[in-house]
């Protein structure tokens, strides 16, 4: 067991035997034996079941362990199948794997079939993220965990503790940490909010598709289009649309006729890497719509929208 922990780690682990743990009831006592485990300067339990059980029992287990010793509790399992391992991973459970994973996020690494690495530092901010963020703001949450998100985004948990680790990894000053809990905090008004966000944000645009033809699917509204549904502005001659990579092929987007990008479409669409549906769903947010737009701010007439826009909307 130590030898397998440290030939992954590549590094030293002390590896304390306990006969049972202060506080615990007999029945986790009895069922576990118990291990005082130093990595990296962190100390933890690591608990090795004497017998197999189901999956909602060591989940349980793990749970009153922490809540009980206020340490973090790695389970070590010699036989698990990939659905019980899919659902730690999802539910944010520390397991080490005998002899093919090791999954410990609070040390902030991720070890798979004996090959180390450390979850990569984040240079360029997730769709995922971005969307989060702005959902966050516009809904005004508050004292939200990961569980709450989830539920609110209809992603699992696991996607949304990526989403924190990739806010912390980025130092965004949104976090509220109470030892392994983290909790999205509402700090100031809507443009306190934007003002710490806004110099990580990017535009969602992924690829734009200039059709020949307008099409008649009930899209939502995205660049000019959206900001002259949102404000005094005058829309170009034609539409342009948002959707998503799921949209691009079921509405077999791709394989429209288009037209070079000098010439007057029908209309644009636009792939974005997410979308935040707004008014009805008429159309994309206005801070996604700015994120797009923010480089044609230079003219006047785009500008002034956009602060119209923000003003009735967002603000």
């Amino acid at each position: 067991m130590e030898k397998y922990i440290e030939s992954v780690l590549h590094q030293k682990i002390e590896l304390i035997p306990c006969e049972g743990l202060e506080g615990l009831p007999l029945y986790l006592n009895g069922n576990y034996n118990f291990y005082r485990m130093l990595i990296t300067g962190q100390q933890c339990i690591l608990a090795v079941p004497k017998e197999q059980a189901r999956l909602s029992e060591f989940r349980k287990h793990q749970k009153r362990i922490e809540q009980i010793t206020g340490q973090y509790c790695v389970l070590y399992l010699k036989n698990m199948n990939y659905y019980s391992r899919d659902k730690m991973l999802e539910e944010g459970i520390p397991f080490i794997w005998e002899n093919k994973q090791i999954y410990m996020p609070f040390l902030g690494i991720l070890l798979k079939k004996n090959d180390a690495r450390k979850l990569p530092d984040c240079s360029e901010i997730s769709f995922l993220t971005q969307k989060f963020l702005l959902t966050a703001l516009y809904e005004k949450w508050n004292n939200m965990n990961v569980t709450m998100a989830a539920e609110h985004m209809c992603v699992s948990k696991m996607s949304i503790t990526r989403v924190f680790d990739e806010i912390e990894s980025m130092q965004i000053p949104i976090l509220d940490k109470n030892g392994r809990s983290r909790r999205y905090i509402q700090y100031g008004t809507k443009k306190d909010i934007w003002k710490v966000i806004e110099p990580f944000m990017r535009s969602p645009l992924l690829k734009e598709y200039y059709l020949e033809k307008s099409v008649d699917e009930n899209l939502m509204k995205s660049g000019i289009s959206g900001l002259s549904e949102m404000s005094m502005l005058e829309d170009n001659g034609y539409q342009t649309y948002a959707v998503t990579k799921y949209e691009i092929r079921e509405k077999r987007i791709a394989w429209k006729k288009q037209v070079p990008k000098e010439e007057v479409p029908g209309c644009i669409i636009q792939e974005l890497g997410y979308c935040i549906p707004f008014k009805n769903g008429k159309v994309i947010d206005p801070l996604s719509i700015y994120l797009l737009l923010k480089n044609e701010t230079e003219e006047p007439r785009i500008e002034i929208a956009i602060d119209e826009m923000l003003e009735e909307y967002v603000w």
